[in-house]
């Protein structure tokens, strides 16, 4: 497989598609959103299974729907919402690295579970540094690919970036022991009081703790809006001086109804905040689709410091699962003996009927993706 730059062609966007990274830091006095991935936990997962630096830009994509075709054989991952991932007509398993073959395509259905999706290709997507970042912010038509959604026929070159280290071998999984954010769809969400708390009475605060919100359809990369009980300010106190907006922070506009601030969020904002939202829980916000519910409790900032710890240490020091379905085999080509080692990824036998991808390495050391027939 060549570590060359190669380019992708977006055959189909789907609903929403653009490139991403970590965010414009350090601008938002200048009136620039952060913006940058939403489920910070599954995209630095798929960076580190294609060996790159967790900062390098990738795909998102809302809500499935994407087609993809690359020139190159291409290591790749897909992590975030449960999708189903096709090269071809082949299934592909999800949080584990693969090999896309030259001239294939790679599809991503519709979730079943989550919204957001993050691609991630070895060496990155090589768009324009603007501010720090390659982040798309869509209000502004900043970053990324032209400012602007991606579209079919759009053209993508990947890029060189390296963590220092050979990218992680075809068949390595995500670490055990995480938790994709879009299983955790239960459990209430974690928050602290915000810094306008003290504009709501005790029947306010109660309210928001004790009640079950829904997901509104309206909700976007700059906001999760919420419906379900009003939530009053104290003689209608909801407006305040502007003050800086964060990812996480629940504001409570005059209608009464919250909404979680994401990435696309403004730099300031003039909505009374009642809570934020703990880091380690900010994937779980995000990956819930529009209709789902949603409910809160509050915690403490010792428990809030020691989760974000926790979930950090997860994402950035915990080994990733090396590949365990291998197959050592001679072969003998115009009298000279090879050796060859087969990896299956994950979901092999799935393919029982139309055939199969493994991945070959010999004796030069790279890997290649190979085509079988297989017998059900």
């Amino acid at each position: 497989m060549s570590d060359s730059p190669a380019n992708i062609e977006i055959a189909s966007p789907g609903n929403l598609l653009t490139v991403q990274d970590l965010g414009r830091r350090g601008s938002q006095r200048f009136g620039v959103s952060v913006s940058g991935v939403l489920d910070l936990q599954a995209a630095i997962l798929a960076n580190r299974l294609v060996g790159n630096p967790t900062s390098s830009a990738m795909l998102e994509a809302t809500f499935g729907g994407v087609a993809i075709t690359f020139d190159c054989e291409t290591k790749a991952a897909i992590t975030g919402a449960t999708v189903d991932v096709h090269i071809d007509d082949l299934q592909m398993p999800i949080w584990e690295t693969i090999i896309v073959p030259a001239g294939s395509t790679l599809s991503i259905s519709i979730p079943t579970k989550g919204l957001y999706s993050y691609i991630a290709v070895a060496g990155g997507i090589d768009t324009p540094d603007v501010l720090g970042s390659r982040s798309t912010h869509l209000g502004s038509a900043l970053g990324g690919h032209e400012g602007r959604a991606l579209a079919a026929g759009d053209v993508l070159e990947t890029g060189s970036d390296s963590s220092g280290q050979s990218r992680p071998r075809a068949g390595t999984m995500a670490p055990r022991d995480i938790v994709p954010a879009c299983d955790d769809d239960v459990r209430r969400v974690r928050v602290l009081p915000g810094p306008q708390n003290g504009n709501f009475d005790d029947d306010a605060q109660a309210t928001f703790v004790n009640s079950t919100f829904t997901i509104s359809n309206v909700t976007n990369r700059q906001g999760a809006r919420l419906e379900g009980p009003t939530i009053p300010a104290i003689d209608g106190r909801h407006d305040i001086v502007s003050d800086p907006a964060y990812m996480g922070a629940v504001q409570i506009p005059s209608d009464g109804q919250p909404i979680v601030l994401l990435a696309d969020r403004q730099p300031t904002g003039g909505y009374a905040k009642i809570a934020s939202v703990i880091t380690a829980d900010l994937p779980t916000v995000v990956q819930r689709p529009p209709g789902s519910a949603i409910a809160f409790e509050q915690t403490d900032l010792e428990t809030a410091q020691r989760e974000a710890k926790a979930l950090s240490e997860i994402l950035h020091e915990s080994p990733l699962t090396e590949p365990s379905r291998t197959f050592a085999s001679n072969f003998e080509i115009d009298g000279e003996t090879y050796n060859v080692e087969l990896v299956q990824p994950s979901n092999f036998e799935e393919n029982d009927d139309v055939g199969a991808i493994v991945y070959a390495t010999m004796d030069h050391g790279k890997e290649n993706a190979v085509r079988v027939e297989t017998t059900g």
